[in-house]
């Protein structure tokens, strides 16, 4: 007599291959629960098992092995790693199982099958021949395969609350990778949702992972903190993040992001092509900087990882521009701040703004870290981040009275060369969004001048340099990419290298207008016709020793230009 299912079903631990084994009960050994039979495991990592349904084609299976002698308490104990079949069994294709569905499943007709399960995609194929089916797998095997399982198969549905499970890093043969955890031998982790805009306009979704302990993944340096960015955004060969932060890296900025490709299956469920992204944070291997207390009252000047902000709802301080608009400082670390905190946070940062506002380069260069600020400002300005200064942008200040603010780390070029070109003059006050700091920093000669003593080192060589470094990541995501795009089409992108090129044409005419623009060297003299006469001016600091009536337009390195009014 076949059993009924208990009506409240344990949804499946092991899924997670905890114990890596696949179990039957059913008609064909008469329903006894304390004698159940075990599927034998062939070299594809599929499970196997010849079944003879003469006496009933109804039966279960689970990933739980019941040890009782007790009935009620071994149902109870295979039904926790239960798999049901959502759907009509069918001969000879794949059909897709899932965790605690209540019905037995029933075979497609009597006679006798070969049962196979994929654990790696939660498959079952019943077969009628010899040779066994070859594995289901929707991603490409060109890249490492994260496997990522749920505690109860939940959803990660939540960017504030974890969801804990088990992963294990799969190599897939990619050479230099190892191996993290095993289908056998998971590790433990949690997984939440990230990013704001990334994570609410898109199907296919951001996580943020926090491994219980420290592992390499991917090659990286250990850590416990890690992001799998989606790049659904990112129409130009999921490679803007990638070629910001090689540009990054070759200006010198102290600390870049790395990050890798792989494939991702969430639960069972192939969700595509991702990047592996070691997220920002204060670590000796990250932001390097003290981590300062939440709500310490003394040696409140550092280390502090601040991000200028775009959302209102994030904890934040705020400072008024001289313009009206409302700058949020979104403080991550510390992430709780004490009434000392809060007030040297405000401080240092109005007094930046302050000096800005008034275009103080003496006074900003005694607050911020001009040589840092600057590469940043390179980096965005080749990449013609139109977001930048707006979210995304990071200043951190290590403890001590003669340190400085530090812009970076690097992170989010979801809205670089936008124009379609990458022949955007300067983007500063031409963005789509309003700009902190930087328009009016740009208008500073001894920020000019950092600038363009930075570019002199790099002129001609830093963007080919990036252009060829980016190649090979995009010939290795290239299979990769179809996976994704049958994942979601939506999103498909199945032209890499054609987006590669575009990119890299993109990159190219940007670091030519970065060649004008800041081109090395410094101007001493210029002439300028005004009023139909000849005048000479020597511009050493830009004091115009010959000062004339009206507006005139000097232009230093390029097509950067101050107005200077002189009265007679």
């Amino acid at each position: 007599m076949k059993r009924i299912l208990l009506s409240t079903i344990l949804p499946l631990l092991a899924i997670m291959a905890i114990q890596a084994q696949v179990y039957l009960c059913g008609a064909v050994n008469n329903w006894d629960i304390t004698k159940t039979l075990e599927f034998a495991r062939n070299d594809n990592g599929l499970y196997f098992l010849k079944v003879n349904f003469a006496s009933g084609e109804e039966f279960k299976i689970s990933t739980v092995k019941t040890e009782s002698d007790n009935v009620s308490e071994a149902w109870a104990e295979f039904d926790k790693g239960v798999l049901g079949l959502n759907g009509d069994a069918v001969l000879n294709k794949w059909l897709t199982l899932t965790a605690g569905y209540a019905p037995n499943i029933k075979a497609p007709a009597k006679g006798e099958y070969t049962l196979y399960v994929d654990l790696s995609t939660n498959k079952l194929f019943f077969s009628d021949g010899e040779t066994g089916p070859e594995p289901d797998k929707p991603w490409s095997g060109t890249l490492p395969v994260l496997f990522i399982n749920t505690n109860d198969n939940l959803p990660v549905d939540s960017k504030e609350v974890y969801r804990k499970g088990t992963y294990y890093l799969d190599p897939m043969g990619v050479e230099g990778i190892e191996a993290i955890g095993s289908v056998a031998e998971p590790l433990t982790l949690q997984i939440k949702g990230r990013g704001n805009y990334t994570w609410t306009g898109f199907d296919k979704k951001p996580y943020r992972l926090k491994l219980d302990e420290k592992a390499p993944l991917m090659g990286m340096k250990k850590s416990k903190h890690f992001a799998i960015l989606a790049h659904a955004d990112d129409n130009l060969g999921h490679l803007r993040n990638e070629a910001g932060f090689a540009l990054s890296r070759k200006l010198g900025l102290p600390w870049t992001p790395a990050s890798k490709p792989l494939e991702v299956v969430l639960n069972g469920d192939y969700i595509g092509l991702y990047w592996l992204t070691e997220t920002i944070r204060v670590d000796k291997d990250r932001v390097n900087v003290v981590e300062q207390k939440d709500l310490a009252t003394t040696d409140v000047d550092g280390g502090w990882l601040v991000e200028i902000d775009n959302y209102d709802s994030d904890p934040h301080v705020t400072v008024t521009a001289a313009d009206g608009y409302n700058i949020w400082f979104t403080y991550k670390s510390p992430e709780e701040l004490s009434s000392e905190q809060e007030s040297y946070l405000e401080s240092q940062m109005t007094a930046i703004n302050t000096a800005v506002d008034k275009g103080d380069f003496k006074s900003l260069s005694e607050l911020v870290d001009i040589d840092c600020l600057a590469r940043y400002y390179m980096v965005q300005q080749l990449m013609q981040d139109r977001e930048s200064f707006h979210g995304s942008c990071y200043l951190n200040r290590q403890r001590g009275e003669s340190n400085k603010w530090m812009f970076g780390p690097v992170w989010d070029f979801g809205n670089a060369f936008m124009d379609g070109t990458g022949t955007d003059p300067v983007f500063i006050g031409q963005a789509n969004f309003y700009q902190v700091w930087i328009p009016g920093i740009y208008k500073m000669d001894g920020f000019v001048k950092a600038v363009t003593t930075v570019w002199a080192g790099q002129t001609g060589k830093l963007c080919n340099d990036v252009i060829s470094e980016l190649k090979p990541i995009a010939e290795s995501i290239v299979d990769a990419a179809k996976a994704d795009a049958a994942r979601w089409p939506q999103y498909a992108q199945t032209d890499i290298m054609a987006k590669y090129d575009r990119l890299s044409t993109y990159l190219a005419n940007s670091c030519q207008w970065a060649e004008d623009e800041w081109k090395s060297g410094s101007v001493t003299d210029m002439t300028l016709e005004h009023n139909g006469a000849v005048r000479y001016f020597n511009l050493q600091g830009i004091e115009l020793q010959s000062p004339v009536a009206g507006d005139v337009v000097v232009r230093l390195q390029g097509s950067h230009a101050d107005k200077i009014i002189y009265n007679e």
